[in-house]
């Protein structure tokens, strides 16, 4: 492993340039098209029911195979970034997810929709996401790794924004399939010149070393970083409480994505009003995802993400108890400023806790998690809708969730005693 220096200047003499940045541009350019395609299937419900007579929980399961095929999907992806590097992955995943919106646009059957959209649009998405690209960014930045990847997450939350009310527009005027077409032109024009153009694997590809700051205060450079062997990570302690958080974050998450404009529509709002909402959550996650992992520098990652998961449980209480437009909305921002937290520090802890060497197979693990428990959210939202004409059990249930994953979230400790494995080798 390359020695890192101990001066800022990354790597090279403070007149030099370092090209993480431009890493982190690349990196935020592909998750603008990333939160667009992921956040935005939640238009897509109403126009399906209405064209085909479909009940929402069998349109959502589309959105709950996708979540499965794309949360395993990420852990091949990390693998595949580990061993070829971004410019291969993200251009490859890219074609793919726009062949598989292209081909969603086509669907005419339910069966169709769950292989177009759950099967193939998920296992190209899955090349071009959070936990790939933290990856790729975490590898050049050993100091702040949180805080840039809250950066390059912005992007993500940029496109979730920018993406959704174009989309809710585009439905009006050439139909949700002349849309979902639009949306997959729009992934291989931004992704693939980007991938090509701009990204590289790691600082030693240029002869350099990963930037990291002299002097730093923030507490995870107190301990040793090991790299941990994949088995080593999944077995510690420190993995179970961060899966069981990502778990559960996941689940609100997408239960929120898939049904939060079905349920806005459902109390009295206009399809593209609630888009507006959905979209300015977006912008407000803009700031979560600056702000939880600014936070972890100074107080490491288990407080911010208890505390994350208490705002969540504030968001949930006011759907429990209110349906009134206020609520929505105060509700719909409150989401918005966590709906990004986590994403940003998986690749932080990964690489805080147990090394850089393995970090986007174990990145890729964390996620995966995370999307199993998104998948179960998409899914038990519409299934519980249809099933009682409600979301009421549903936002109790994430209440509960918040206040679970809060505590869990206090457990979070970086590996150090006997959590690291006598035969780890300590990054220098």
């Amino acid at each position: 492993m390359q020695n890192t220096p101990a001066h800022p200047s990354s790597t090279a003499s403070s007149s030099t340039f370092f090209y993480g940045w431009i890493i982190l541009l690349g990196g935020f350019l592909v998750l603008v098209v990333d939160g667009g395609v992921r956040f935005s299937f939640g238009v897509l419900v109403k126009p399906l029911a209405a064209e085909f007579g479909w009940d929402r929980g069998a349109i959502t399961f589309a959105y709950t195979l996708n979540m499965l095929v794309f949360g395993f999907g990420q852990m091949m992806a990390g693998r595949l970034l580990d061993r070829y590097g971004p410019r291969v992955l993200f251009s490859v995943s890219a074609l793919v997810a726009s062949a598989g919106l292209f081909l969603t646009s086509r669907t005419s059957s339910i069966p169709e929709l769950y292989l177009y959209y759950g099967v193939v649009t998920a296992v190209g998405v899955s090349g071009i996401t959070i936990g790939v690209v933290s990856s790729t960014v975490s590898r050049w930045f050993k100091s702040l790794r949180g805080l840039i990847g809250g950066i390059a997450v912005t992007g993500t939350a940029f496109g979730h924004f920018a993406i959704i009310p174009v989309l809710a527009y585009s439905l009006e005027r050439f139909g949700w399939r002349g849309s979902w077409m639009g949306l997959g032109v729009l992934v291989s024009a931004v992704v693939v010149p980007v991938a090509l153009a701009l990204m590289k694997k790691e600082p030693a590809d240029m002869g350099l070393s990963p930037y990291e700051t002299a002097g730093t205060s923030s507490v995870r450079r107190t301990f040793p970083v090991p790299d941990f062997s994949p088995r080593e990570a999944f077995l510690s302690r420190s993995f179970l409480f961060v899966a069981l958080a990502y778990g559960l974050c996941g689940f609100q998450d997408f239960f929120f994505v898939t049904q939060f404009i079905p349920f806005a529509t459902d109390a009295g709002l206009t399809s593209q009003h609630a888009s507006n909402i959905q979209g300015l959550a977006g912008l407000v996650s803009l700031a979560g995802v600056l702000v939880f992992p600014a936070l972890t520098e100074k107080a490491g990652h288990g407080i911010p993400l208890s505390f994350m998961f208490l705002l969540r449980a504030v968001c949930y209480g006011l759907l429990v108890f209110s349906s009134g437009q206020s609520a929505i909305f105060a509700a719909a921002l409150l989401m918005g400023f966590t709906l990004m937290a986590t994403a940003p520090l998986a690749a932080a802890m990964t690489g805080d806790f147990f090394g850089v060497r393995n970090i986007g197979l174990i990145t890729g693990a964390i996620l995966w998690v995370h999307h199993t428990g998104g998948a179960l959210g998409a899914l038990l939202g519409g299934i519980g809708h249809d099933a009682t004409g409600s979301y009421a059990g549903m936002f109790l249930a994430c209440l509960l969730m918040a206040f679970t994953g809060a505590a869990a979230c206090l457990g979070i400790r970086p590996p150090g005693g006997s959590l690291v494995p006598r035969a780890a080798k300590v990054s220098t």
